[in-house]
C-alpha cells in the first residue's frame, strides 16, 4: 500500500535549507570569546534556581529543556573541537576534569555558542559525555549494598561517594533516588493511593480533583508516602492517580490524530521547541505534560524511520498516515476507539515508511510549484496479523 502526500515549496524550500546551513557554518566559525557579545542571555546564564530562571523568563526569554537533538549534539561537539584547536589542547577531558575553575573560565560559555540552553544545561551535558565513569554500567547488589554504607557515611557528598566506588557523582546521586529501604515494588495498594494522594494535595495547597503536575518536591512526598521511592511516587501521580481523580477519560484514537494536529499546528522545526506544558492543557485523556510526551513518542515510533527524517516532514507523512486510515475506517469507527495495548505490551499500530524524493521541474507546474513528494509505504503491520507474535 502507497499513499502519497505533496509538499509546496513554501513548506520545504530548497533557498530556506540552504540559509539555515549557511548561519549554523557563520556561527560555528566566529566561535570565539570575543564573539560573546553574541550570545543570548540564557547562554550566559547558570541559572540554578527557580528565580534565576523567573527573572529571565519576566524578561522575554525562552529555552530549550529536555532531550538534545542530533543538531544540539553536533553543534557543541563543533564548538568544543573549535576550542580545542584554539587553545592547542588535545583532550576535553584536560579542560573538563584538570583545569581550575578559573582555568577554564570561558570554556562552558564558548561551547554554549549557537545553544539556547542555559549553561548548568551545557554542563552536565558535558559532564555525562566526558566522564567515562557514567557508562559502568547497572548496579551489582554489591554496589548497592557499598552505596548504602557510604550514603550514611557522607550524606549528600556525592562526589566521595562516587570516588570511592568508581561512579561519577550524578551516577550515584540517581541511583540514590531509586533507593529506599523500605521501598516495595509491584502494584499500589489502596492505602498507598489514598497517602499519596493526600500528601501531594496537603503539600502543593490543592483540593482532591485538582490537576497538580508542577511544583511537587517528589524527595518530601516519598518521605511521607514511607513505602515508595521519589521515581515511583512520581510515575505514579503523573501517570495514573491524578488522571484518575480528576475524572480523566480513555486516550483514543482520535486524540492522536489531534496530537499531530496541534503539533503541525505549532509550526515548529524541532521537536525540542514543543511546550508539553502548554500541549497538554484542554484535555481529558492527557494525564500530564511527561505522559503526552510519552504518547508522542510512541505515535512518531509508527513511523519507522522517523529518526532519518526532518520533523516538518515527520509530521506531513504522519497526518497523511492517519488521514488514509480516517478514510479507510470512517470517522464513525475513529470516535471512541480506545488506544487499545497488545498483549506484548506495544499497542496494534503501523508501522511505515517516508522516503521523500525531490521531482524534477514539470512543464505543467509553474516553477514555483515544483514539489516533493513523500510516500509512504506500508513496510509492516502488526496489527491483526498472526505473523507478529502479539
Amino acid at each position: 500500500m502507497t499513499a502519497t502526500t505533496e509538499v509546496t515549496e513554501d513548506d520545504i524550500s530548497e533557498d530556506s535549507i540552504t540559509q539555515i546551513q549557511i548561519l549554523q557554518n557563520q556561527q560555528l566559525a566566529d566561535i570565539s570569546p570575543a564573539g560573546s557579545d553574541d550570545v543570548s542571555a540564557v547562554s550566559r546564564a547558570w541559572f540554578t534556581s527557580k528565580e534565576d530562571k523567573d527573572s529571565l523568563t519576566n524578561k522575554g526569554h525562552r529555552w530549550k529543556q529536555g532531550m538534545w537533538s542530533k543538531e544540539e549534539i553536533s553543534i557543541l561537539m563543533s564548538n568544543i573541537e573549535r576550542y580545542l584547536k584554539a587553545h592547542g589542547i588535545k583532550d576535553a577531558t584536560e579542560i573538563i576534569f584538570e583545569m581550575s575553575k578559573d582555568e577554564r573560565k570561558d570554556f562552558y560559555r564558548t561551547i554554549a555558542w549557537g545553544l539556547n540552553r542555559p549553561l548548568f544545561a551545557v554542563y552536565r551535558r558535558v559532564l555525562r559525555m566526558y566522564d567515562d565513569r557514567n557508562h559502568v554500567g547497572k548496579y551489582t547488589h554489591a554496589e548497592i549494598a557499598r552505596l548504602r554504607e557510604l550514603r550514611v557515611k557522607h550524606g549528600n557528598d556525592w562526589a566521595t561517594i562516587g570516588a570511592a566506588l568508581g561512579r561519577s557523582a550524578s551516577s550515584v546521586k540517581d541511583r540514590c533516588r531509586l533507593m529506599k529501604e523500605t521501598c516495595k515494588t509491584g502494584k499500589w495498594t489502596d492505602e498507598e493511593e489514598r497517602r499519596l494522594a493526600d500528601v501531594v494535595h496537603e503539600l502543593t495547597g490543592t483540593e482532591t480533583g485538582d490537576i497538580v503536575t508542577q511544583g511537587v518536591s517528589w524527595a518530601s512526598v516519598a518521605e511521607r508516602v514511607g513505602t515508595r521511592s521519589e521515581k515511583q511516587c512520581r510515575s505514579k501521580w503523573l501517570n495514573y492517580l491524578n488522571w484518575k481523580q480528576s475524572g480523566g477519560t480513555q486516550w483514543t484514537k482520535e486524540d492522536e490524530i489531534n496530537l499531530i494536529l496541534r503539533i503541525a499546528e505549532l509550526g515548529v522545526l524541532d521537536e525540542n521547541d514543543i511546550n508539553w506544558d502548554l500541549m497538554a492543557e484542554g484535555w481529558s485523556s492527557v494525564r500530564s505534560p511527561q505522559w503526552l510526551r510519552s504518547k508522542w513518542w510512541t505515535v512518531k515510533r509508527q513511523i519507522a524511520n522517523h529518526k532519518d527524517v526532518s520533523f516538518p516532514v515527520l509530521i506531513k507523512g504522519l497526518r497523511q498516515l492517519h488521514e488514509n486510515q480516517t478514510t479507510l475506517l470512517g470517522d464513525q469507527d475513529l470516535e471512541g476507539k480506545a488506544d487499545i495495548q497488545s498483549p506484548s505490551g506495544g499497542s496494534g499500530v503501523q508501522h511505515v515508511q517516508i522516503r521523500v524524493a525531490h521531482l524534477e521541474e514539470s512543464p505543467s507546474l509553474p516553477n514555483s510549484m515544483a514539489a516533493l513528494q513523500i510516500p509512504v509505504q506500508i513496510t509492516h503491520l502488526c496489527k491483526n496479523d498472526p505473523e507478529c507474535g502479539n
